[in-house]
């Protein structure tokens, strides 16, 4: 009912449909349930993911599958159902094609457009596309620009561009790349690259590899190797990128890094003023409250003093995805909040905020562009 090939990888998409037909009535028989339990199959380079509605299937082809993917599959088949519920009980001709578009681009296209991403357009688009918007956008913009540039090209928000840029790149007539920043977070994919690889691995980009463990902020990680510049460490790590040797953490992952990083400074500058006994209890406390909502945060413990320990089993579930980055961020936040209004009886609030400015401060440091996704005036207290 609904198809888009974003890589032109040369699926035919009636050939697809009736494999997952096939495959997963296959299923059924085996297994005689009620609902197929084939929800992968894995080829040489790809993985197709399955995801089943109430009455119809979705599957997308990825390199990996995880839990953010199979989510964002999960949404999109659950939008379908309900803009086209009556496609359960008769064919019609509803231009599915046409109307279904923007909900995919949101799920699938969008998130890969940042403010400072950086975007080519592709020679002679002018006869790829149709879309006037995506035209008027691409006449008026340099052939290689950031977004912000863009924006401020046509003097429009960074959001519009944001979303012109998104259309743009559905329609196949710009290239995107992100470029590396000292807040990213990188894992290794392989410790032992190829023989092959390692012909063309500098020494700098070989000591770079062994630094990315996916808890450490690039710029930190750049402070441990003592490197003097920066630039050519993000890029070392742009040339590991491209080779698939390192990637990006998941959204959760980020997420619990950034926010465990804010929680261990805020901790060590009220035990500095309070002592350390004081602030294991507060953080028992808070964790013992909100644990019944959040049972993730029985993971998250303390060592010696009040130093953060992340167990491996939700650093696992993170680096898989199957915690939303949603979810971990309300659990901190509130976890957080629970801390400084407990500490307030002990300070009062002028020096919690205080002491909360200090921390954002230096939050701001390891994660300059990210340090904002931290929600650090719901963190205030009052007196």
């Amino acid at each position: 009912m609904y198809h888009k090939d974003f890589t032109g990888s040369g699926f035919d998409p009636q050939l697809l449909s009736s494999f997952l037909v096939a495959m997963t009535s296959f299923f059924d028989e085996a297994t005689r349930s009620l609902k197929s339990q084939a929800r992968a199959f894995e080829g040489i380079d790809y993985t197709i993911v399955v995801e089943f509605g109430d009455w119809t299937l979705g599957a997308v082809s990825t390199t990996i599958d995880n839990q953010h993917v199979r989510n964002k599959l999960k949404r999109t088949v659950r939008k379908f159902e309900e803009q086209f519920a009556v496609l359960k009980w008769v064919e019609l001709d509803l231009a599915v094609h046409t109307r279904f578009e923007q909900t995919v681009m949101n799920e699938f296209v969008r998130e890969n457009i940042l403010p400072e991403t950086l975007i080519a357009v592709r020679p002679e688009w002018e006869h790829l596309t149709r879309r006037p918007d995506v035209i008027s956008f691409l006449r008026l913009i340099p052939d290689i620009c950031s977004i912000q540039d863009a924006s401020s090209f046509l003097e429009v928000p960074v959001e519009i561009a944001m979303n012109l840029a998104a259309e743009a790149l559905w329609e196949g007539v710009i290239i995107v790349t992100n470029p590396v920043k000292p807040d990213d977070i990188y894992q290794s994919t392989s410790l032992t690259p190829t023989e092959g690889a390692l012909d063309h691995l500098s020494p700098e980009a070989a000591r770079t590899l062994s630094e990315l463990d996916g808890e450490t902020p690039l710029s930190i990680a750049a402070e441990r190797m003592r490197t003097e510049d920066l630039k050519r460490f993000l890029e070392d790590v742009a040339w590991l990128k491209e080779r698939k040797m390192v990637e990006l953490v998941s959204p959760s992952q980020a997420v619990v890094v950034r926010y465990s990083s804010a929680l261990q400074i805020l901790l060590k500058r009220l035990a500095d003023i309070v002592g350390f006994v004081p602030i294991r209890k507060i953080f028992l406390k808070a964790r013992e409250e909100l644990v019944v909502h959040y049972p993730w945060l029985k993971f998250v413990t303390l060592e010696e003093g009040v130093d953060i320990d992340m167990r491996s089993s939700l650093l696992s579930a993170t680096l898989r995805g199957s915690i939303s980055p949603d979810a971990i961020d309300d659990g901190f936040r509130v976890f957080i909040q629970f801390i400084t209004r407990m500490v307030k009886d002990l300070l009062g609030a002028k020096p919690v905020n205080k002491i909360l400015f200090n921390t954002k401060n230096e939050i701001e440091q390891k994660f300059p562009s990210t340090v904002f996704h931290i929600e650090w005036e719901s963190f205030l207290v009052r007196g």
